[in-house]
């Protein structure tokens, strides 16, 4: 959860509150507990060689049922924070299943359907007022909607997603209207610096980053509104006065420095803002609102077909300029070639590796970044629109256009690859799940899908995290099964 957070409030903070406060100690343990369920007690081989583990390392019996004990924390934690919702004693008994943040939300939706301000102002007067312990409550929430996300195959983590943007909603992060944007003759880009509490952002990062993944998951909007720009400055970006991103790489260092730009972790979270645009992009295919767009010139193009282009090159454009104002830690420190080195790989393994290059960042959250950097652009080639056939062109010249993009598409599909194949920590494992997901549905190279299969499964299988869903998809569109993936590698 602090992959991306350089103060690391997760790691730092959670643990130290939660001494005092049984809602974050049950959703931490809960999650923990979860999570040690999954990989059976076994600790992740990360951190290096010791002599002797920690007595707190080891588990004196790896029999227990941690899928039934981190149930029973949730459940408890649930309970707690159903009771810190709800208006005391006009209140039902707190709700503890995995649904009842989503009936919570769902009955907040209801209620003063008409008036979102009376209803944020009822329960934020009650329970969510700004303070130490709100943040409390926010942190915990955004622990238990990881503890969905672990497995997240099902509806359950998408309601319990609609629970979290309510709970967003109440507490204020980001849902200061547009209206109250600017004042008259200012910028509608020019705001003050973020004014959020290390809880409250480090929550609303976590919440944004799993929104534009279940977008892109579900194929539907992201709950967040990427429009909104007070929200996205708010949360600590800068953009410029033309809506884009603003570089860090103005300093000779070739770093961050100073307060005028961006920390690697907000750059990477500017990233997540483009990709949530890009999904909103895709899964509105051609329901675009004109209004929402700049006037366009009548062409050889349809109205609509002309807006999607200019949607679909402003949202290049953004990305193209993240990607430019970058800083230097956010290039690899080093590439290898694994077939030219011998290593201790099964031969089998090893043939597959022969068109791949071991790719690595120094910095955890920039590996990661860079993935889903590349994860974006295949998003983007993929879904170039069309020019009509009103403009003519010869066979030749369009086939050299289809032939380019799946050049890139293939590019960025094997430096996803990569960055995985450099065994990085265990948040950017994690974090690539679908990146890799995308760079497999590209793969026509049976050697570098059998690649990407091992990656996702060594991921579940070491940390936990559920990518065997990925797996089944892959094989699927591929037209593979197991015994095929078996045979296949075995030649």
């Amino acid at each position: 959860m602090d992959l991306f957070d350089l103060g690391t409030y997760f790691a730092s903070c959670v643990p130290v509150r939660a001494r005092l406060n049984p809602l974050l100690k049950y959703a931490a343990c809960a999650y923990a507990a979860k999570q040690l369920g999954r990989v059976k007690g076994a600790k992740a081989k990360m951190g290096g060689v010791c002599s002797r583990q920690a007595i707190m390392e080891v588990w004196h019996d790896k029999d227990n049922d941690f899928a039934w004990i981190g149930a029973k924390y949730y459940e408890k934690a649930i309970q707690l924070l159903m009771k810190e919702l709800q208006p005391d004693a006009e209140a039902p008994p707190p709700l503890s299943t995995p649904e009842a943040f989503g009936q919570w939300q769902a009955n907040e939706l209801c209620d003063d359907a008409e008036n979102p301000r009376k209803r944020r102002r009822r329960v934020s007067n009650s329970r969510l007022s700004r303070g130490v312990h709100s943040d409390e409550i926010l942190a915990a929430t955004a622990i238990l909607s990881v503890y969905e996300f672990l497995d997240a195959t099902g509806p359950a983590w998408s309601r319990h997603l609609s629970g979290v943007k309510s709970l967003l909603d109440v507490a204020e992060v980001g849902i200061m209207p547009l209206e109250h944007q600017s004042s008259d003759g200012d910028s509608p880009y020019q705001y003050k610096k973020s004014r959020l509490s290390r809880a409250r952002k480090a929550a609303f990062w976590n919440f944004a980053r799993q929104d534009y993944l279940a977008a892109f998951i579900n194929e539907c909007q992201t709950r967040l509104n990427t429009e909104d720009i007070v929200l996205w400055t708010e949360a600590g970006l800068l953009i410029d006065p033309m809506g884009f991103v603003q570089p860090s790489n103005t300093g000779e260092a070739g770093y961050p420095e100073g307060n005028d730009v961006m920390k690697e972790d907000q750059i990477c979270n500017a990233l997540v803002w483009i990709m949530s645009k890009i999904v909103n992009h895709i899964s509105s295919g051609d329901n675009l609102n004109v209004n929402d767009t700049r006037s366009v010139d009548s062409g050889p193009l349809g109205v609509s077909q002309q807006v999607i282009f200019e949607r679909w090159y402003r949202l290049e454009a953004e990305l193209d300029t993240w990607y430019s104002g970058l800083p230097d830690t956010f290039k690899p420190c080093a590439r290898i070639d694994p077939s030219r080195i011998p290593h201790y790989r099964p031969a089998d393994e090893a043939k597959d590796l022969t068109t791949l290059q071991e790719i690595w960042h120094s910095i955890p959250m920039c590996a990661s970044s860079m993935q889903h950097y590349h994860m974006a652009r295949i998003l983007l080639l993929i879904n170039k629109p069309h020019e009509s056939t009103s403009r003519r062109s010869t066979i030749t010249l369009r086939l050299q256009s289809y032939r380019s993009i799946e050049a890139e598409i293939g590019y960025h599909s094997r430096e996803i690859l990569g960055i995985g194949l450099a065994r990085p920590d265990g948040g950017v494992r994690i974090n690539s799940l679908q990146p890799l997901f995308v760079a497999g549905q590209c793969l026509t190279d049976a050697r570098e899908r059998r690649t990407a299969i091992r990656l996702l499964r060594a991921i579940e299988a070491d940390l936990g995290w559920a990518t065997e869903y990925r797996v089944q998809q892959l094989l699927k569109e591929w037209g593979w099964d197991e015994g095929f993936l078996r045979s296949v590698a075995g030649t």
